[in-house]
């Protein structure tokens, strides 16, 4: 494989990692809270993006279950590796994300997919999306609540087009 596919990867895992961390840390039951869950999903999202527009392996890795498990054979330590390493290789990070799926199948347990433009330079809305040259990708993640809090227990993930961004 060439070195191109292994940029595409490790993007796809920063992405994971740094949006899918936040959104799940936003969802832990709170004291109190009165967003809906379509509020507390939009602000983990927020908190995600932020998360991995800053670069934060540490927090990345907090967000991955012990127990990850993907369909490639990778494992929690596996994915923290390669978005580690995107980070040190990229030295700006930049979001555009859409939520497009989130079925809870149970109290403890969701499927979320969300569809991220990566790119070098601030992507601040679709038009500009539509004029930049970014990585795109489709994430299909499962989360479970675990003892300290939510965690993407599984991932896949592959390229998506400008109209899934539509």
């Amino acid at each position: 494989m060439g070195k191109g596919h292994h940029r595409k990867g490790n993007i796809a895992v920063i992405l994971l990692a740094g949006v899918v961390l936040p959104l799940l840390l936003s969802l832990l039951p709170g004291c109190g809270r009165e967003d809906s869950p379509q509020k507390e999903i939009e602000k983990f999202v927020a908190a995600g993006k932020e998360a991995a527009e800053a670069r934060k392996a540490g927090d990345l890795r907090e967000l991955i279950s012990a127990g990850y498990a993907d369909g490639h054979g990778r494992t929690r330590r596996d994915v923290a590796a390669l978005a580690a390493r995107y980070l040190y290789a990229n030295k700006n990070i930049h979001l555009f994300i859409r939520i497009d799926e989130l079925v809870f199948s149970g109290p403890d347990a969701a499927r979320l997919r969300l569809y991220v433009a990566m790119a070098g330079q601030n992507v601040s809305d679709l038009d500009a999306l539509l004029n930049m040259r970014a990585d795109l990708y489709r994430f299909d993640c499962e989360l479970a609540r675990e003892d300290d809090g939510w965690k993407v227990v599984r991932a896949d993930w592959q390229p998506a087009g400008l109209d899934d961004f539509l």
